[in-house]
């Protein structure tokens, strides 16, 4: 979250002609703690928005009011992400006011409605519909809030946080079990359409599998935007390759890691199977990841750039291209599952089918693996359910063979 102005109002930015201006808000909001605030002005500027027919992606300008500016600066890394939980990265462009109470006000940019097909035989507002888990998921924000205040427990229980870069967008938490001298690493990536969430969001979904013996790093990366995906991609390359090269130091064996992902971490584990190590760096190994699982991952982002969340994802076609897994070799000689829930769209759901069938062609290690009745946030909480495929496939695959 950046100020492009502060103390005065945000200029009038003209629609184009055959977009629809609507001005949402929150309205006032005050009496509670000022994260709590934020949540509810958040939670009450979508639902403003949704009423007038826009979506996040539509904001263009965003003004914040808040009695207490210094405090609300102060919390900004905080408030960041429980904006982005609600909202995503769509900020447009945002002014700070100092005023009575805390409020949102956003101006958006309705788009037409158009008809014809923008990818396979989905028109605009279809195919939105099919990358939009949390539209289609009535309990999406309370499930993620719950993640949030699961996670934030869980934290406590870290062995240590991780640095691999300049700041706090570049950490790791690091679980080792108890009892297990040198244990294999599994790294699990959070998800979050690469513009939200955070490392400790799903930490505590991670915990069955330390206590089955697996040392559990969660990565932190910086988040879209200002980060592009392709900086994401390097930033986790950059993490990946700083946990092999630690791993004396920090007490688990490097030479066995397994990395998991969740939807926007399911692209990226993608993206590391596709690394060629020994090109990013001369003295990391070829075959560095043991095993990977892409949970309801996304292998071709094209779709993505002819819906609103490209606003915030800002990607070329030529980006499309060179970041989508599906286009890519897969390096990694180590089994690959990819996972998706049965209750998932159409879409999410072929994305992984396809994945697995082009590389099934010529390996036998790709496994496509169904989980009927899971939705796109409940399939990820598979991995607390000891009795679950995708817990004992992670575990198989994390666990060195004898």
């Amino acid at each position: 979250m950046h100020f492009t102005w502060r103390d005065q109002p945000a200029p009038a930015i003209q629609a184009d002609p055959n977009h629809t201006a609507v001005t949402a808000t929150s309205g006032p909001i005050e009496g509670q703690t000022l994260t709590e605030d934020v949540l509810a002005a958040a939670r009450a500027l979508g639902l403003d928005l949704a009423r007038q027919g826009a979506a996040p992606p539509h904001i263009r300008t965003l003004t914040i009011t808040t009695p207490d500016p210094d405090a609300f600066d102060a919390a900004l890394p905080e408030i960041d992400l429980l904006y982005r939980e609600i909202l995503g990265g769509n900020f447009g462009e945002i002014t700070l006011i100092k005023g009575e109470s805390l409020s949102f006000t956003a101006v958006a940019h309705i788009p037409p409605v158009t008809e014809y097909p923008v990818y396979l035989d989905y028109d605009a507002a279809s195919l939105s519909r099919e990358y939009s888990p949390r539209v289609s998921v009535p309990e999406a924000a309370q499930i993620m809030a719950a993640w949030r205040v699961d996670g934030t427990a869980h934290q406590k229980t870290r062995t240590a946080e991780i640095s691999y870069g300049p700041d706090g967008a570049h950490t790791i938490d690091l679980y080792l079990p108890q009892g297990v001298k040198n244990a294999p690493l599994h790294v699990y990536i959070h998800g979050g359409y690469w513009q939200a969430l955070d490392k400790k969001d799903n930490a505590h979904l991670c915990r069955k599998i330390v206590e089955a013996g697996i040392a559990v790093a969660t990565l932190n990366y910086p988040l879209c935007p200002p980060a592009s995906i392709g900086d994401i991609v390097t930033d986790c390359r950059a993490a990946l390759a700083h946990l092999y090269k630690t791993a004396d130091q920090h007490g688990y064996d490097g030479d066995w890691i397994t990395i998991s992902g969740h939807s926007a971490g399911g692209h990226l584990v993608a993206m590391l199977a596709a690394t060629h190590w020994p090109q990013i760096d001369p003295d990391l190994p070829r075959d560095l990841i043991k095993g990977t699982v892409s949970i309801s991952g996304l292998f071709d982002l094209e779709p993505l750039r002819h819906i609103g969340l490209n606003n915030a994802l800002r990607l070329t076609e030529d980006d499309a291209r060179t970041l989508s897994p599906m286009l890519l070799n897969l390096v990694s000689n180590a089994p690959f599952i990819a996972a998706v829930g049965g209750a998932e769209s159409e879409e999410f759901r072929r994305q992984s089918q396809d994945y697995a069938d082009h590389w099934r062609d010529r390996r036998k290690d790709i496994d496509y693996l169904e989980m009927p009745g899971l939705n796109h946030f409940t399939v990820v909480e598979a991995l607390a359910d000891t009795d679950s495929a995708l817990y004992k496939k992670v575990v198989e695959l994390a666990k060195p063979k004898a």
